[in-house]
């Protein structure tokens, strides 16, 4: 219904958007539809519902040619976060459009187990250190009358492939004094990642944590980090091996990193995703040769050489993946190899430990 003097009313609005989705094909048409509703009434859905209640939010017929426009945009399969330009994850808001893998839901507990991985390894750190420092800071204490608060040790992760930089920026904001070094090959994808990371930047300085951005192939720069060398930056696997000391193995490195995660390319060339919205995420974050492992096979020695003792690796997967990973991981020296599965009970992804010593 419309009125004249004020606009349209809302209810009204939100059924004929349903109606176009669900002639699309899509689902859940009514949970979307009021989502681009809300998003172009700037709105929360709580606030949506209350007005279709109610009838006091009016859509002005500016605000109905943009819905209209972007239902259209929906109805033809777009994936609806590109059609918003933004996708949540955890407690995040990201920019997001067309070259970059949209972040799933699925991948929110990868993050919540890294950190519950990173924050362990900070306690058991701090429990180390307050037994060795404790007659040391006593007797400080007792010959200045100062006492010192230190900080904790910076812990540093590594994401190979990070997209929209949704893991890499979850992490650092979640879990202070922690920074994450994030590598994405494609172009698109990584302007996208840079723009969100900058758009957090207060709530990284917040956190005292950092998020640093590298345009370059994840596996070579992991191996270049491995042997320390860390400012080449390389762009190619094969850029990475010219740079490598000669002579010297990677699995010799002290380790750099706490931790290594990463929601990698795993769906085998072969099986194309049913659903046109996923066929809108870049192959290159999709597919990873026959058996979708490719990516993660080469991974997988240059992560344990990188991994200081006792930290951990991450691998997100398909549910029939779980077993090959863990082999995977078991073979290149990794330890406690343990498959998780998501909320629909399916395994979704694999953690490893390095050996405690090297």
């Amino acid at each position: 219904m419309t009125d004249p003097a004020g606009g349209s009313e809302v209810g009204p609005v939100v059924l004929r958007m349903l109606q176009r989705l669900a002639e699309a094909g899509i689902g859940p048409a009514r949970a979307e539809s009021r989502q681009i509703v809300a998003h172009v009434l700037d709105v929360s859905l709580g606030d949506l519902s209350l007005a279709e209640l109610t009838g006091r939010l009016r859509v002005s017929a500016e605000q109905m040619h943009t819905i209209e426009t972007l239902t259209e945009r929906r109805a033809r399969r777009i994936p609806l976060q590109h059609v918003l330009g933004r996708a949540p994850f955890r407690a995040l808001d990201l920019s997001i459009g067309e070259g970059v893998f949209v972040p799933r839901p699925e991948t929110e507990l990868l993050v919540e187990r890294a950190l519950e991985l990173l924050s362990e390894r900070r306690a058991a750190e701090q429990t180390s250190d307050s037994d060795r420092d404790d007659a040391a800071a006593v007797d400080q204490a007792l010959t200045d009358g100062t006492r010192r608060d230190v900080a904790p040790r910076r812990l540093r992760v590594f994401e190979a492939g990070t997209g929209s930089a949704a893991i890499s920026l979850a992490i650092a904001t979640e879990l202070p004094h922690t920074h994450v070094r994030t590598v994405e090959l494609e172009t698109a994808a990584e302007a996208w990642a840079r723009r969100n990371i900058v758009a957090y930047t207060d709530a990284l300085a917040a956190a005292d944590s950092t998020v640093e951005l590298v345009a370059g192939d994840a596996i070579a720069d992991l191996a270049v980090a491995s042997s320390s060398l860390l400012p080449a930056h390389p762009r190619s696997r094969a850029q990475a091996a010219a740079q490598m000391t000669p002579g010297r193995p990677v699995a010799e490195s002290a380790g750099t990193f706490d931790l290594i995660v990463s929601n990698p390319p795993y769906v085998p060339t072969g099986d194309i995703p049913l659903e046109p919205e996923a066929r809108a995420d870049p192959d290159t974050a999709l597919y990873s040769g026959a058996d979708g492992l490719d990516f993660i096979r080469e991974l997988v020695a240059p992560a344990f050489a990188a991994l200081r003792a006792g930290g951990s690796i991450l691998l997100e997967h398909t549910e029939q993946q779980g077993s090959d990973v863990r082999m995977l991981l078991e073979t290149a020296g990794f330890e406690a190899a343990q498959t998780h599965r998501d909320l629909t009970g399916r395994d979704r992804f694999t953690e490893a430990r390095h050996p405690s010593r090297h």
